[in-house]
């Protein structure tokens, strides 16, 4: 390039040297040069949008960690101390309470013309009916039942009527003997309370005793032995299957089946129970099924 540009001088005769600029144009132009390039950057800047970092992914997860074991201990916190509340000031009262039951129900037969038995006294066909119908897991929970409670609410939303109740024979002894009327969430709750009081307190066999004794047969039949002797004139040690399973059937309606022994309802009910005695194992199949064919000879003036 530079042997091209002497032959063109030398050829042309022209000597004069190229033109360099001045010092004054030098600083122009680096001027103009640098403040093209700040507003370059100040365009750049003002629309380009940088996303903000993310915290890292193992980080939101140890957060999301330590704020779910936070509310575990605090509820588990919670709950002991509710606990240690119930064993040390509630439990004990109710226990002190429910240890007057059988001086209660002892009192309620005698008044009310009746012979209080003990459970060695009562045929082992009632006792077993009696479980097999009203609370077949008797000997399995500890005075409340929740499975029982979800199995009654199951079975009478099916049907859409209430069929079956969830209350255990504990239950069912703290209303008769101590609550009497829980119709309120309070009462309810009491007497579910009381129910496990009394499954601490007793043995079942002691429990099905009182349950027992403390329960309304119809016709003005208080307890067990007031019962078998009004319906069938007999001890309640001698009870038959058919005329046991036919007494557990009166309590839960004591005034309507024993007013009507012969009624269908009440022969239905009557061969249920022989059938949940046979399904848990206390009688057999044979048994339950000449038990249902059985006719009942009644000792009521007019059955």
């Amino acid at each position: 390039m530079l042997a091209g540009r002497l032959y063109n001088v030398a050829s042309s005769g022209d000597v004069t040297p190229p033109h360099r600029p001045n010092l004054v144009q030098v600083i122009l132009v680096s001027c103009h040069h640098m403040a093209s390039r700040s507003t370059e950057t100040r365009t750049r800047a003002r629309h380009t949008w940088v996303q903000p970092a993310r915290p890292h992914t193992k980080q939101r997860r140890y957060r999301r960690l330590r704020r779910f074991i936070s509310v575990v201990v605090v509820l588990a916190l919670l709950l002991l101390a509710c606990w240690i509340y119930v064993l040390h000031v509630y439990a004990p009262g109710l226990r002190t309470e429910v240890r007057a039951i059988p001086t209660l129900v002892k009192a309620e037969v005698v008044a009310n013309g009746g012979t209080y038995v003990t459970e060695s006294q009562i045929s082992p066909n009632l006792l077993h009916a009696i479980v097999a119908i009203e609370d077949w897991r008797f000997y399995y929970h500890p005075g409340i039942d929740p499975l029982g409670i979800a199995r009654a609410l199951w079975i009478n939303t099916k049907h859409e009527h209430i069929d079956q109740g969830g209350s255990t024979l504990e239950e069912q002894l703290a209303k008769r003997a101590i609550v009497h009327d829980d119709s309120t969430i309070r009462a309810k709750l009491r007497t579910m309370a009381l129910a496990w009081a009394i499954d601490q307190e007793f043995t079942k066999s002691k429990i099905l005793e009182e349950y027992l004794n403390a329960a309304y047969f119809g016709q003005g039949a208080y307890g067990a032995a007031a019962a078998a002797r009004v319906y069938f004139g007999t001890d309640v040690a001698h009870l038959t299957i058919p005329e046991a399973a036919f007494l557990a059937a009166l309590p839960q309606a004591p005034s309507i089946y024993g007013d009507h022994p012969n009624a269908p309802v009440v022969v239905a009910r009557k061969n249920t129970v022989l059938s949940d005695m046979a399904k848990y194992g206390y009688i057999s199949a044979t048994q339950a099924a000449a038990a249902q064919s059985t006719h009942l000879t009644f000792a009521l003036p007019n059955p």
